[in-house]
């Protein structure tokens, strides 16, 4: 028992003459590890090209926010300025190309998406990235009637107001989990669109079974035309006659 208090005091001893080399040892833990964070967070940065954001911000589903300067017509692009957590006057603007992923949008789509979500703060969660743009869900908070905050998905409420219909998932977003759950929501905002006849889709639906209908019609009438021009062939000469 005296041996073992002998070894505990010496080791006590022992820190205490070297206190000063354990302060800089738990300094330089402390110091790694907040910047393995800042690393991994990225509070500082400013995110202005698809490149930008690190890849284990898309495997996390790792959210953003932003403001949507403009809309790119050609490709319906949202033109985000992103917002890092912390922010420093020296850090240059720029704008985020962002596309909203799992949609293809018509042209009231662009046009919706000029009067609703520019010059408005908005959620994104960047899923794939590409070389000109980073593919995105898109989420809007707007103030509910009830005084309540909603939130929009933005990608859904295009396809359930007929403005944009779901695209065919292709690899890699085939085999993320995530995705699909959000891909099978644009599915059944599809649905709704169709049920209520709203859309780019039900209306090329409707004008195909239009001309479906009228083909058949006028191969109809081609058929008994074909049938009656005998009979007024040889009706046409005893009317003559008499």
């Amino acid at each position: 028992m005296e041996k073992l208090q002998k070894s505990f005091d010496s080791f006590i001893n022992l820190m205490d003459k070297n206190n000063h080399g354990v302060q800089i040892a738990c300094y330089s833990v402390a110091l790694l590890g907040l910047t393995v964070s800042l690393r991994k967070v990225r509070p500082f940065s400013r995110f202005r090209r698809p490149s930008d954001i690190p890849n284990h911000f898309i495997n996390e589903k790792r959210e953003l926010i932003g403001y949507v300067k403009r809309i790119d017509p050609n490709k319906a692009l949202l033109i985000i300025n992103h917002k890092p957590l912390v922010k420093l006057p020296l850090i240059s603007t720029g704008n985020l190309p962002v596309k909203i992923s799992g949609v293809e949008i018509n042209n009231l789509g662009t046009n919706w998406l000029q009067s609703v979500v520019v010059d408005k703060e908005v959620t994104f969660i960047p899923i794939y990235k590409e070389k000109d743009f980073v593919q995105c869900q898109v989420l809007l908070t707007q103030d509910a009637k009830d005084k309540k905050h909603q939130v929009i998905n933005i990608g859904e409420r295009l396809v359930k107001i007929g403005f944009a219909v779901p695209e065919h998932i292709k690899a890699p977003l085939l085999e993320d989990p995530s995705f699909r759950k959000y891909h099978s929501l644009l599915l059944r905002a599809e649905k709704q669109a169709l049920r209520k006849q709203l859309g780019y889709k039900y209306y090329i639906i409707t004008t195909k079974k239009l001309i479906n209908y009228t083909n058949e019609l006028l191969i109809r009438f081609y058929k008994q035309s074909k049938n009656n021009i005998p009979k007024l062939i040889t009706i046409g000469p005893k009317i003559y006659h008499s």
